[in-house]
């Protein structure tokens, strides 16, 4: 009997130990399914091999098995990268989405469907339990841990779930209307900082304005390598990412300012780096944005605030304590920025033609200034610095912020710049950098509202950058403000103001130049926005 015709016997939860069934998926079926998920994020990559690392039995009710597989694939490049999957046999899938249908086939005599078993409501019911009763799987020397927080110590019963369709790069499953599971798919050799950072923010600080731990789940490989492979937190009741309700916002600025027929030119400046409160604006400028704005622009930096304060409190725990900048750190910072700036300069040159208007002479300029530019980087002086560097949130906007129906707002999403490395994702910086996310955040924004194609403004286009810039000036002198404040009164070191306005400067730049990568690939007629801020700190 063949190889093909003995896996076809053999009942599926006796498959994966058959190492040619493993490469069989490996060949073409689980590449091709993963190709049409939102979660596989290297599709413009081309893989030189898909191999399953290691499985793991799942079992659930009824005697059903499914099964937890890391995949590792090498891509042509030279690098590799890890993905979790889900895998369950089932014979009718009437009640399985289309997106978790991976393949159909005849196994053990039966005719079905293989299917990422996040889709199958009893593998969803029987992962919750795991995680309620905190039990451990163990296969040889690696072992499945399921561990229970705070939020579930009453042990709620399993009621309802459903797979959610607003994740890209995880997966994340409602739980009895009151829970998220976020299955992460793309692997690290460690634990993830999303799960480091929600359970010591929930569990062992002050911050209430994040989501609850309620559990994880972790792949201990062995002694060196524990691999996260999810994270069940608290619902947060919200209206929406800060995100929206900013565009929003800002739409309305602009409509008071045809409204009352306002010379921009007279609009009030604010300076770049500036810290006022809303009363020291002056009161027309006030009325264009409106005091509600002017609060909620507060209230998320009193919540950053916090959230730094929270992550600065540790003196203990070494994975949280506060450390000062020292030259491994500059070297480490140095080194990472000047490869992405070099790679920055290298897709501006190779596209501005493609570009025009503003956009085509920033660029221009961007690649003119390429000396002057490192040589801002390369600055970067740690024996000048007398502040702290803390563990952060790292990739922080309006989009990682929920805004809640009494309008509070929630720091969501602790995963950290998509591009870095896992380790570089917990290296320990100045919570400023966080705080440049917000302001190139908002800078974003301004334009956004402008290049909607929702938006019939009667402004002219420059009209509408210039007063969107005084926009942008007013609220992060606001945010800035109501930031240091609070930070200050607490003992968050972030040092005095020219300290913070030098980081706030450095790491804005650090921001726009790590934007012109995505604007260039995904959205060209962007690029000015954060060649526009670039200019701005280079003028300033």
């Amino acid at each position: 009997m063949s190889s093909k015709a003995n896996q076809k016997a053999m009942p599926w939860n006796e498959l994966f130990t058959d190492e040619a069934y493993r490469s069989e998926l490996c060949d073409k079926i689980l590449p091709e399914y993963m190709m049409t998920t939102r979660w596989y994020a290297a599709k413009t990559q081309q893989a030189k091999s898909y191999r399953i690392e290691q499985y793991m039995p799942f079992l659930m009710e009824d005697g059903e098995t499914a099964f937890l597989i890391t995949i590792e694939i090498n891509f042509q490049a030279g690098f590799t990268e890890y993905y979790l999957m889900t895998l369950f046999f089932v014979e009718d899938v009437t009640e399985i989405d289309e997106k978790g249908r991976i393949h159909q086939t005849n196994i053990g005599g039966k005719k079905g469907w293989i299917i990422d078993a996040l889709y199958s409501e009893m593998f969803r019911k029987a992962l919750y339990e795991q995680i309620i009763l905190q039990k451990t799987i163990s296969d040889g020397n690696t072992k499945l841990v399921f561990e229970r927080g705070k939020v579930l110590r009453s042990r709620p019963d399993y009621e309802s779930s459903q797979v959610m369709n607003f994740d890209q790069s995880n997966t994340s499953i409602e739980y009895n209307g009151k829970f998220f599971f976020k299955m992460y798919r793309r692997l690290f050799q460690d634990a993830n900082p999303d799960l480091e950072l929600t359970k010591f923010l929930s569990d062992e600080s002050e911050f209430k304005n994040s989501p609850a731990y309620g559990g994880s789940v972790s792949w201990i490989k062995n002694q060196y390598a524990t691999l996260s492979l999810g994270i069940m937190q608290e619902k947060v009741e919200n209206k929406g990412e800060a995100w929206n309700h900013t565009l929003d916002m800002m739409k309305g600025y602009f409509e008071r300012i045809e409204a009352t027929d306002i010379e921009i030119s007279d609009i009030q400046s604010v300076k770049s780096f500036d810290f006022k409160s809303p009363e020291e604006l002056k009161s027309d400028f006030r009325l264009l944005i409106s005091d509600d704005v002017l609060s909620k622009v507060e209230q998320i930096a009193l919540r950053i605030a916090e959230m730094h304060v929270s992550l600065f409190s540790n003196k203990v725990d070494t994975k949280f304590n506060p450390i000062a900048f020292n030259g491994d750190y500059t070297v480490w910072l140095k080194n990472r920025i000047i490869y992405q700036l070099n790679a920055r300069f290298i897709l501006v040159d190779e596209n501005v033609d493609k570009l025009d208007g503003l956009a085509k002479e920033y660029a221009q300029e961007f690649v003119e200034q390429r000396e002057e530019i490192t040589n801002r980087f390369l600055d970067f002086q740690e024996v000048e610095l007398n502040s702290s560097r803390i563990r952060i949130h790292g990739d922080l906007h309006l989009g990682q912020i929920l805004m809640t129906e009494s309008d509070d707002f929630y720091v969501i999403d602790y995963e950290g710049e998509p591009e870095s490395t896992i380790r570089d994702r917990k290296v320990k910086q100045t919570p400023l950098k966080d705080v440049a996310g917000m302001l190139r955040s908002f800078h974003y924004a301004v334009y956004a509202t402008i290049f909607s194609s929702k938006n019939n403004f009667k402004l002219s286009q420059e009209q509408l950058f210039e007063a969107g810039e005084k926009y942008y000036q007013a609220i992060s002198a606001v945010f800035l403000n109501k930031y240091v404040q609070t930070a200050m009164s607490n003992n968050l070191d972030i040092g005095y103001e020219s300290e913070i306005r030098y980081l706030l400067k450095y790491h804005l730049l650090e921001k726009a130049v790590y934007e012109i990568g995505y604007e260039l690939k995904a959205r060209p007629d962007w690029v000015i926005i954060p060649l526009t801020g670039i200019r701005q700190i280079l003028e300033d």
